[in-house]
């Protein structure tokens, strides 16, 4: 069973992303399915009207009509399709892009266990947030607990310039789709069913990406010891743009770097 989870893209995405990796005159690895050789050449243009990947050489790699699998990097994110070899009028080598284009993530690095191995976090302005397109006042809710109360007073020490309050957890794991937190009693008012929160933080050791919208998909109680009730959040990543996209997924992979992706997409498509 493959080791990695391919996501099929839609047609504009697909475009999309094969015009990003001419422009960047990036490489694509070519081979006969189920032969160990494989080919690594430079992409010299991508003609989108028809789908054809024009690449930087005028050997002839293999003989027109001949299927095979194709694989490119953007990014640190890994794309797999079928391609068809061909000539171009002027003898160029190219690639009929006619079939399905998919991105892959290793099943480990789908989710990403974060916690305990690496620090990433997560802050929100708790100011306001989003219900059924209202926006909810969270520090003036009126059904707010005496707990929760007490807990917004602790945390008016953390406002910023703008008078904003945040509150920052510890990711538990992580993936381009979304993430999930750990939280306390007292926060779990700040994450109620469908709640959505704009400009989230998300903060890497080396770099922070600001994802536009996050929102909650579920909260579900459980006892962390001692009879302590804690919450576990799952959070989604709604319309991510593909820019932000490349930049999460890049970093979950550059983690896990040592996997043969080639492999897994020849073993997806049996």
């Amino acid at each position: 069973m493959s080791e990695t989870y391919f996501s099929k893209l839609d047609p504009n995405e697909k475009l999309s992303r094969l015009g990003q990796l001419a422009k960047s005159k990036g490489q694509v690895t070519i081979w006969v399915k189920g032969h160990k050789e494989r080919f690594t050449y430079q992409i010299l243009d991508f003609d989108k009207s028809r789908l054809e990947i024009i690449l930087d050489t005028k050997t002839t790699l293999f003989p027109k009509g001949t299927s095979l699998l194709c694989s490119f990097e953007i990014k640190g994110m890994y794309f797999f399709t079928k391609v068809t070899a061909n000539k171009s009028i002027v003898d160029h080598f190219i690639l009929e892009s006619n079939d399905d284009l998919f991105k892959s993530e290793k099943r480990g690095s789908y989710r990403l266990l974060t916690y305990p191995i690496y620090e990433v976090y997560c802050e929100f302005d708790v100011g306001e947030a989003y219900q059924g397109g209202n926006v909810i006042d969270l520090k003036s809710r009126t059904n707010q607990t005496a707990l929760f109360k007490n807990f917004l007073k602790l945390i008016e020490s953390r406002e910023t310039e703008n008078q904003h309050q945040t509150v920052k957890y510890r990711v538990q794991d992580l993936s381009t789709s979304g993430l999930s937190l750990h939280i306390g009693e007292m926060e779990a008012q700040f994450f109620s069913k469908d709640f959505i929160y704009k400009k989230v933080s998300l903060q890497f050791s080396d770099e922070t990406i600001i994802i536009p919208e996050v929102k909650v998909v579920y909260i579900v109680d459980y006892i962390a010891g001692k009879n302590l009730k804690k919450f576990k959040v799952g959070l989604q990543f709604p319309h991510l743009p593909s820019h932000i996209d490349d930049t999460i997924g890049g970093k979950i992979n550059q983690l896990l770097r040592a996997i043969d992706f080639n492999k897994d997409f020849e073993n997806f498509t049996k």
